[in-house]
């Protein structure tokens, strides 16, 4: 995917209501990504992580969002929703 693309992707997102940041190192997300796809932070039910592979090459790059104010990433949804919402722990 070229820049032009990723932007475009990054904008589309940002029109969603979801906050946007750069991508994360790249040494750090090759750790933390394996595959492709949309995966939630660890830590915090509001942040969700996407992976990429631009090349092919299973060299992925991190991308990190942050769901809008009073919203929690669903996984199984791919989206951010409100807590009432989320599926039972």
């Amino acid at each position: 995917m070229n820049r032009t693309r990723r932007v475009a992707a990054a904008m589309l997102l940002a029109l969603a209501g979801l906050a946007y940041s750069a991508p994360a190192q790249a040494a750090a997300a090759s750790s933390a990504c394996t595959q492709e796809g949309f995966f939630p932070h660890p830590d915090d039910q509001s942040r969700f992580y996407r992976c990429v592979d631009f090349g092919g090459e299973e060299r992925f790059t991190r991308f990190d969002f942050q769901c809008g104010p009073g919203t929690l990433y669903h996984p199984e949804l791919i989206t951010c929703v409100h807590p009432w919402q989320m599926p039972p722990r």
